[in-house]
Order: structure tokens, then C-alpha cells, then sequence
């Protein structure tokens, strides 16, 4: 795609060098060269620029020209190696030379006082006291033993802002995990292409990544380089997803891992109008007071306010500080320059790839682009992240550190030697290191992702009506964990079932689980049989939950059966699961882990006329009999006759008013924790017993819940979500 932007650039020099993070804060204060206007091709140069077709080949490199070697290093290397930095001197010299008038401003975040380059910055004096001495001290104790920092590197990329803030939060439990952190910093003033920031970044890496030493004979240094390159994990967020994936192609023997985060890739046709509107440049002209308000209202879509501290929130309030409008109209036309991530570039990348999809991202459509990703990268998983919106790093439940080791990219307990990066996975992702070029685990499910993804948008509508409140979601039992286990979620059906059990499936898959249902024979007589197939069920049969337990799957059973789906009048919430203990049996067979949970909102949405009972002891009661006689159906699945909401008027399809729904999922029950003999009938109905219990009471924790909520009723909810899209200081967040 043609770049659709102009060059501005900075007089301030680029330089490429490591710096650390300072304590005090410093500002720049002059103005921003203004932005002219937009190229009709790619590396155009603004009006007053004076630069020619010549210079701008010898002083910019294609992005597979750029790629650094991470072999050995030989004499005629380090003669290249100089060149390149001579290279990149004359660039910048250039960049300085065309450009006229007052040095532009460059805000920088309070914690890079001076950084007005691009760098690497090191977040150690952002860590806790404790955690800045011992890796002062690991640092100090790598000097004294004459050898290479062996800690692990993670490198973050940030989004839009490009400062390195939005990893803050995340800096003391990464620490303490054992990465030796860096984060990619470029000045708000800076108009590099995103081939030019490859060159500089990746150039910064092979520092990091290979410490020379003087002195020494190249086959010595050859032999060092071999053991102990430094294994490199590779963060990028939203812009920063962008940068972060030409960096894996410039400079693939250098990356170990690459973990993106809501990646704004594709970002023409996800989001074509703002596509459009970056692409006139009209956001440059934007006045500081305007361009405010727009970042105002920006904001509520990008933090969920009721997931990220106070600390945390008001960190971000000001982001016009460090993305003025000119800076923010040049990183979204570079938003619009595809080049380097055609599908057939991305499809090349084949390290371990983690892409981390926010469920709740109003900015971009994560999910669907995430989804789009791990089916060109060869070697990615993609990780849904159920609550969180589009800065998820920000957010107070988010432990990074904790979702690379959950997912396989732990930190390697002791540098391993080899020249190929150290990627991949063993049998058991959460708790072993990546040994050398094996696979990513993923775990294969006879439901598809696209379609539990195709069943989320199409309840996206009653999802939004419904506002589903879900907890107990944190002692869900680990999805990914190995050696795989089946599970068995059992709860209480609701009046028709329809309502809130497909709301519950699509919620169990944010979360990891593709959960089979067992659907009642009748569907497929009816002839909606192949649409629950689609989506996971299966007809319901003696030995179907015991095929699927046997497989490892997680299964979804609601003892009630069709006699909870057709309740009487009087019975709402009430469990009327047969005696039996089959299915405590049967999970103790396999070594199941049981997860109770319970249903809310569906028995009050309807309004019963006729329950099964009346309508049996009506002048119909005869024909009704002989037809479910016919069917071999039983009576107790007579679905009662409901009334219109509000008018109150008899009506065949069943139609709800509106109630909100909530799920709480109980602590999970771990049957190889209990003695349940499977020829001891007493120990089976203990476990039994257990399990509806925690279930009725499941229910009982939801009424409380109701009872307190603000936001059960359809208008006020509605009401409070329109507010939280709006700026705080217009509708206090505290209030809804």
C-alpha cells in the first residue's frame, strides 16, 4: 500500500543508544513543525524539504535489507556494522538539514526525562525498591563474573503514545519473574517511516541481545556469541503490534517469542473511517482545544475505567501531552501503510506467537484481528481476554508476566546454547521451558474457534441487552493446563433454556472452554438439531457425556433436564434434578474436575398463562396427551403457555421482557480429591449432594446480587453504559 502521509521531520537528531530512566522530570518547550500535507507515494518529502531520490536510497534501507544477522561476528561484520551507524548518522544529519525554524517540542513522559530519541528505555527506577537493588545487584554480579547479562530480554513496543507508560503497571511482576526489560521510546516529534524505526530498533537489539567484548579472537568471540545470545521476548500493543511484527521479519534469528496485544494491524479495513479521516490529515489542523476534547472522549472507549486504578487512570487522562494532534495525524497515516504485512509476510513469521484479544475492545475489533492472525501465523495461539478493553496492560487483574508462563512463554531457567532463536513449547506449556524450534502447543477442539467466534457476534445484540454479569470466572480451573482433564460444568436450567444458554457457552469460550451441551432428541425432530451441532451440542443420550468426558472435553450438563425448561408456575429457580447420581459416577470414572454453577434472570422474563399442568387438565389435555404419547415424549415437557410483556396477550412463541443475566460460577469440585467409590452408593450421593448444594446456593448468592445491582432494569443500565462512554470530567465514573 502506498504510504499516505508525508514525511515530517525532526531537527532534533536521532540517535541509537541504550538509556536509562530518570527520576525527575523534564519538558521541552518549543513548537511542532507544522504538518503540510499528504504524498501521493511513499517516501515523498514534504514541500520545503530538499531532499532528493538519491539521498533517500542511500539513507534508507528496505526492511529485509535491514535485517541484522545474529551470527557470528566477523571482522568484515563489524566494518558493516560501522557503515551502518555512518549510515544512519548521514540520515539523521539530513533530517536535520530540512528542516527550518524553532526546534520542534518533544514532551517526554515523566519517568524519560531527555529521552527526545529513539531508544531503549530501562524501567528500573520505576520498580519497587526491593526489586531495583537485586537486579542492580544481578547486573553488578554479572560485571564482577566478566560474563553477559544472561536474564532474559522482553522489549515493549507501545501503542500510539510510544512513550513505554502502559507497560508501568506491569514492571514489578515481570522483574520478579527475571526479564531485564526495555521498553521502545520515540519521541512525539519524530517522523520516521516504520521502515526507518525497523533499522534503529532492530540496530539497539543486536546490541542487547550480542555484548561484545574487545580483545578477544573472533573464534572466541564467535563461540561466546553462539552461547549466550540472550533469549528475547518481543511485546507489542496496538501501534506498537505493528512495529513489533516487522521486527520479527527484519530480524528473525533475534526474536525468541512474539506476544501481540489488541494488534492494530489491518487497520484499513477494520476500521475504514478513521482509515479515511487519518488519510486527508486533516488531525494535524486540529486546535490543542479540540483535538482535547476529542482525546476526551477517545479515552472511555480505550480504559474500562472500573478495571484499572486510580494511579493508573489518571496516568493516562493526558494523553495530548505525549500524542499532540500533529504527532497523532502522522502515527495514524503510518497506520495506513501496510507495507511488510501483507499476508504472504505475516505467514513467513514462524516463532511462537502470542496474540492477546480483549473481548470488550470498543477501538478496534481485537477479537476478529486476532482471530484473522492465528490463522496466517504458523505458530500462534490466540488468548481472549474476557473483561478487559483495549489498554489491557493498564488494568488491575492483568499479570503479564503470569499470562506468558500460563501460556508456555516462561522465562528459561538458564541460558541455553544455540544458535536458532529458543522458541516453542514442550508437552506441558504452564510449567516447562520452550525447548529449540518445537511447535507451539495448541490444543486442538472439535468446535472451531470461528464458530464459537460467528455464535459471539451473532448474540453481540442480546448480549448488549442482557449485560451479562458473570462471577466466580477466577477459580475456573486453568483451560490450558496439561496434561488435559475433562470438565463438568452442572447447573440449573432456566424457563425455555434458550435464553441464557447460549449467552453461557460464548462466556465459557472467552474464557478458554469449548464446551459441548447435551441438547434434547426433539431438536433434531423439530429440525433445529444441525444449528446446536454447529455450535458445540450433541444429541443427548445415556452414553454421550460419557463419550465426551472420555475424550477430555469439557461438557455442560443440567440435570434438570427438560423438566427445568418447562417449569411450573411457582418453581422459578427451583432444581428438580432427578435422584439418580449417574453423573457424579460418571466424572469420578474419568477423573473430571465438577464446576457448579447457577443461572439468573430467565424464570422472570417470562410470564406463565398455562403451565404444563393446566394445560393437561384444560378440554385439550386429551390431544396433548395422545400427540407427546405418540412422540414417546414425556408430559413433564410440556412447555407452558406465556403471555406478550407488558400487554400480557396469550402467544405460541414464547416472547421476554428484557432481564438482565447472571452466572456465578462455585468453586470447582476436584473428584480425585474425594473418596467416591463407584460401587459405594453413599459416598456418590455425598458428592451428589455436594454439588446441588453449592449450586442452591450459587442461586441464592445471585438473588443477593440482584437485589443490590443498580443496573437490573433495561433503561438504567442502558443508561449507565452511555455514560461511561463519556469523558469523567463531564459524568463522575464513581456514580455509575
Amino acid at each position: 500500500m502506498v504510504v499516505m502521509a508525508m514525511r515530517v521531520f525532526s531537527r532534533t537528531p536521532l540517535c541509537v543508544h541504550h538509556q536509562k530512566f530518570a527520576s525527575t522530570t523534564t519538558t521541552a518547550s518549543s513548537s511542532f513543525f507544522p504538518f503540510r500535507g499528504l504524498a501521493a507515494a511513499a517516501g515523498a518529502s514534504p514541500p520545503n524539504c530538499s531532499s532528493s531520490s538519491s539521498s533517500q536510497k542511500s539513507g534508507v534501507h528496505s526492511l529485509k535489507n535491514t535485517s541484522l544477522s545474529a551470527g557470528a561476528v566477523t571482522t568484515e561484520e563489524e566494518e558493516e556494522e560501522e557503515e551502518v551507524e555512518k549510515e544512519l548518522g548521514t540520515l539523521l544529519r539530513r533530517r536535520t538539514e530540512t528542516i527550518t525554524g524553532e526546534p520542534p517540542s518533544c514532551p517526554v513522559p515523566n519517568f524519560a526525562p531527555g529521552a527526545n530519541e529513539v531508544t531503549l528505555l530501562d524501567p528500573l527506577n520505576l520498580l519497587p525498591k526491593a526489586l531495583q537493588q537485586q537486579q542492580k545487584k544481578k547486573a553488578t554480579h554479572d560485571d564482577d563474573d566478566d560474563d553477559d547479562d544472561d536474564r532474559p530480554l522482553l522489549l515493549y513496543v507501545p501503542g500510539m503514545d510510544c512513550t513505554g507508560k502502559g507497560i508501568a503497571s506491569q514492571l514489578p511482576t515481570l522483574a520478579a519473574a527475571g526479564y531485564d526489560i526495555r521498553c521502545v521510546y520515540i519521541p512525539s516529534d519524530n517522523r520516521s517511516t516504520w521502515q526507518e524505526l525497523v533499522q534503529m530498533v532492530c540496530h539497539l537489539l543486536q546490541k542487547e541481545v550480542e555484548e561484545d567484548e574487545e580483545g578477544t579472537e573472533t573464534t572466541q568471540k564467535q563461540q561466546r556469541q553462539r552461547q549466550h545470545r540472550r533469549h528475547l521476548t518481543v511485546v507489542g500493543e496496538s501501534f506498537g503490534a505493528c512495529l513489533a511484527i516487522r521486527l520479527a521479519l527484519a530480524s528473525p534469528s533475534l526474536i525468541t517469542h512474539l506476544v501481540l496485544i489488541n494488534p492494530a494491524t489491518n487497520f484499513a479495513q477494520n476500521n475504514p473511517l478513521v482509515s479515511f479521516c487519518a488519510s486527508t490529515g486533516l488531525l494535524a489542523f486540529f486546535p490543542q482545544t479540540l483535538y482535547q476534547i476529542a482525546q476526551d472522549l477517545m479515552l472511555p472507549l480505550m480504559v474500562k475505567r472500573n478495571r484499572v486504578s486510580i494511579k493508573d487512570h489518571e496516568t493516562l487522562l493526558s494523553p495530548i501531552d505525549f500524542v499532540p494532534a500533529e504527532c497523532g495525524a502522522w502515527r495514524f497515516s503510518m497506520l495506513n501503510d501496510s507495507t511488510g504485512l501483507s499476508d504472504v509476510d505475516i505467514q513467513s513469521i514462524n516463532m511462537p506467537t502470542l496474540l492477546f484479544a480483549s473481548a470488550k475492545d470498543w477501538v478496534l475489533p481485537s477479537m476478529a484481528e486476532c482471530a484473522r492472525l492465528q490463522c496466517l501465523l504458523p505458530n500462534a495461539k490466540r488468548v481472549i481476554l474476557p473483561e478487559s478493553g483495549h489498554t489491557a496492560l493498564l488494568e488491575d487483574s492483568i499479570d503479564l508476566a503470569k499470562m506468558l508462563q500460563t501460556h508456555g512463554f516462561a522465562v528459561p531457567p538458564e541460558p541455553t546454547s544455540t544458535l536458532l532463536h529458543l522458541s516453542s513449547l514442550a508437552s506441558s506449556p504452564s510449567t516447562t521451558t520452550p525447548q529449540p524450534d518445537a511447535p507451539l502447543f495448541k490444543r486442538q477442539h472439535a468446535v472451531l474457534d470461528n464458530r464459537l467466534d460467528e455464535l459471539g457476534r451473532l448474540l453481540e445484540p442480546w448480549r448488549i441487552l442482557t449485560s451479562p454479569l458473570v462471577s466466580g470466572a477466577e477459580t475456573l480451573p486453568d483451560a490450558a493446563a496439561e496434561p488435559r482433564r475433562p470438565i463438568l460444568f452442572v447447573g440449573n436450567h432456566t424457563l425455555f433454556g434458550a435464553y441464557d444458554s447460549p449467552i453461557l457457552v460464548y462466556e465459557l469460550f472467552l474464557r478458554g472452554f469449548h464446551a459441548r451441551g447435551l441438547a434434547h432428541p426433539a431438536h433434531w425432530s423439530s429440525g433445529v438439531g444441525p444449528v446446536f451441532e454447529r455450535y458445540g451440542n450433541v444429541k443427548s443420550s445415556k452414553f454421550a457425556a460419557y463419550r465426551l468426558l472420555k475424550e477430555g472435553e469439557s461438557v455442560l450438563l443440567f440435570p434438570g433436564g427438560a423438566r427445568e425448561v418447562c417449569k411450573r408456575k411457582g418453581e422459578e429457580y427451583k432444581l428438580l434434578w432427578k435422584p439418580t447420581v449417574d453423573f457424579v459416577r460418571m466424572a469420578s470414572s474419568h477423573n473430571a474436575i465438577i464446576v457448579p454453577f447457577a443461572l439468573l434472570g430467565a424464570d422472570e422474563a417470562y410470564k406463565i398463562l398455562l403451565d404444563g399442568d393446566d394445560i393437561l387438565a384444560s378440554p385439550l389435555g386429551p390431544l396433548v396427551q395422545a400427540v407427546y404419547d405418540q412422540l414417546k415424549l414425556s408430559t413433564d415437557s410440556i412447555y407452558p403457555l406465556t403471555g406478550l410483556p407488558v400487554l400480557g396477550l396469550p402467544s405460541l412463541i414464547p416472547v421476554p421482557s428484557i432481564e438482565r443475566i447472571y452466572i456465578h460460577f462455585a468453586d470447582p469440585i476436584d473428584t480425585a480429591n474425594y473418596n467416591c467409590s463407584l460401587r459405594n452408593q453413599q459416598e456418590c450421593k455425598d458428592l451428589y449432594l455436594l454439588v446441588k448444594q453449592k449450586v442452591e446456593d450459587s442461586i441464592s448468592l445471585l438473588k443477593q446480587t440482584r437485589e443490590k445491582d443498580p443496573e437490573r432494569s433495561l433503561p438504567v443500565r442502558l443508561f449507565a453504559k452511555t455514560m461511561r462512554l463519556l469523558p469523567e470530567n463531564i459524568f463522575s465514573s464513581s456514580s455509575w
